[in-house]
C-alpha cells in the first residue's frame, strides 16, 4: 500500500514538475512575441534603431510614396447681383448725355453770340453796356449747365464704379461692352464673398444654382472686387461674369474655385501617418535599421491620404507599423528617464 501511494506522489511531483518548466517556457514564448527585446530596439538622437529581426516579429513595412498632383480647390457663396439699379442709372446716363450734348451746342452758340456783341461794342455800333452784359450772363448761364450735367454724369459713373467696378461703369451709355452685356441679359453677374483675401487670381471659376447637387455649373471670369458687400457677409466682395442662367435676381449660387496650376508631390496614406502631441507624423526609413519620425506639415487630404510636397519620391516611409515604432520610441524615452 505504501508503495502504491508512494508511485502515485512521484507521478503527481513529475507531472507538476513538467507542467512548470513547459508551462514557463509557453508564457516566454508568447511574451517574446507581443512585445519586442529591449536589446532588438535602441533610440539613438532622433532616430530609432530597430533590428531586422524585431522589424519582421512586428511586420514593418516600408514602401516609396506614391507620386500625386494636387489643385486647390475653395467653395463660396454668393448671389446673382440685381441688375434694376444698373439698369437705371444706365438710362439716367444717357439721358444726361443728350442733355451734355445739347447743352455744348447751345454753349457754343452763346460764345458766339458774346464774341459778336463783343466785337460790335468794341467798333462803337449801337450795342449798350448793358446788352453786351446780358449776353455775358447767358453765355455764363450756358457754362453752368454744361458743368453740372456734366457733374451729374460723373456722379453716376462713380456710383457704378463703387458699387460695381470701373469694367462695368466704362461702358455707361454704350451698345456694346461688359455693361451692354449685362443689361441685354446675355451674361449674369455674380457676388460673393471671401472672409479672408486669398490669393484670388490663382483659381478658375464655376458658378451653380446653391442647393442642387446636380446643378449645372457655368464657366465664370473674375472681373475684380465689388464696392458693394452682399447683406448679411462680412469680408471682401468680388463680382463674377457667367453666362445668363436664367435666374431671379439675388439668387443664392455657389461658387467653386479651382486652382489653376497643379502642384506635383507624393501621396501618404492614412496607414503611415500617427497623430501625437496634436500633429501628424510619419517613419522615414534612412537604411534598412534606422527609422526617423518626421512631422507631416501638410493639409491637403482626400480619402486616399494626405498630399504633400515635403517627402521626396525616392524616400521610403512606413506604411505599416509606424505606430509600432512610435510606442517603441516613447518605451525608450521613459525607460531613460527612469534611469536618470
Amino acid at each position: 500500500m505504501r508503495q502504491i501511494i508512494f508511485l502515485q506522489s512521484l507521478i503527481i511531483i513529475i507531472l507538476v514538475w513538467l507542467v512548470a518548466i513547459y508551462g514557463k517556457d509557453e508564457f516566454h514564448q508568447d511574451l517574446k512575441d507581443e512585445t519586442i527585446d529591449v536589446r532588438q530596439s535602441k533610440v539613438v538622437g532622433n532616430k530609432i534603431w530597430m533590428s531586422e529581426e524585431s522589424q519582421n516579429s512586428v511586420g514593418i513595412v516600408v514602401k516609396k510614396p506614391e507620386l500625386s498632383n494636387f489643385q486647390e480647390q475653395k467653395n463660396f457663396y454668393g448671389a446673382l447681383a440685381n441688375i434694376n439699379d444698373l439698369i437705371e442709372l444706365n438710362k439716367l446716363f444717357k439721358l444726361n448725355r443728350s442733355r451734355l450734348i445739347e447743352s455744348e451746342i447751345i454753349l457754343a452758340q452763346k460764345k458766339q453770340d458774346l464774341k459778336r456783341m463783343s466785337g460790335l461794342f468794341n467798333s462803337g455800333k449801337k450795342i449798350s453796356a448793358r446788352q453786351l452784359e446780358l449776353t455775358e450772363l447767358t453765355f455764363e448761364k450756358a457754362k453752368r449747365e454744361l458743368s453740372e450735367i456734366q457733374s451729374e454724369l460723373d456722379a453716376i459713373k462713380q456710383k457704378v464704379t463703387s458699387n460695381w467696378n470701373a469694367k462695368i461703369s466704362n461702358g455707361l451709355g454704350k451698345s456694346s461692352g461688359l455693361l451692354f452685356e449685362i443689361i441685354s441679359k446675355k451674361v449674369d453677374i455674380t457676388r460673393f464673398s471671401v472672409s479672408s483675401k486669398p490669393e484670388i487670381d490663382r483659381f478658375f471659376w464655376q458658378v451653380a444654382l446653391s442647393g442642387f447637387d446636380d446643378s449645372k455649373k457655368y464657366e465664370a471670369r473674375l472681373l475684380g472686387p465689388s464696392g458693394l458687400s452682399l447683406k448679411g457677409e462680412t469680408g471682401e466682395t468680388w463680382l463674377l461674369k457667367s453666362n445668363f442662367m436664367n435666374l431671379a435676381s439675388d439668387s443664392p449660387v455657389v461658387v467653386y474655385a479651382r486652382e489653376k496650376n497643379k502642384r506635383f508631390g507624393v501621396l501618404i496614406p492614412e496607414e503611415a501617418i500617427v497623430r501625437f502631441a496634436g500633429e501628424l507624423w510619419i517613419y522615414l526609413q534612412n537604411n534598412p535599421n534606422y527609422f526617423e519620425r518626421n512631422i507631416l506639415l501638410a493639409s491637403h487630404s482626400n480619402l486616399n491620404g494626405v498630399f504633400t510636397q515635403q517627402i521626396k519620391p525616392d524616400q521610403s516611409i512606413v506604411v505599416v507599423g509606424a505606430q509600432t515604432l512610435l510606442s517603441e520610441e516613447l518605451r525608450h524615452q521613459i525607460k531613460n528617464e527612469n534611469e536618470d
